[in-house]
């Protein structure tokens, strides 16, 4: 049996790249706020939020990662 061709098309790459970086977004904007505030971590709610955001960050690191390989 032949092995199916591993390369993926240069549009699939270039969309990947694209909706990492849109998804690194709200990680970008929970790392200036928690600088900006202190990072106290006084208010349990902000903390999920930073939390959450952080975590698509991570998502969006992982695309982009997943497009170059």
């Amino acid at each position: 049996m032949d092995q199916p061709d591993s390369r993926r098309a240069p549009v699939l790459t270039v969309l990947m790249v694209i909706f990492g970086v849109i998804l690194l977004m709200p990680g970008v904007c929970a790392i200036f706020f928690m600088v900006g505030m202190g990072a106290s971590g006084s208010d349990s709610a902000i903390t999920l939020l930073w939390i959450i955001c952080l975590l698509i960050a991570a998502g969006g690191v992982w695309l982009i990662v997943r497009a170059f390989r």
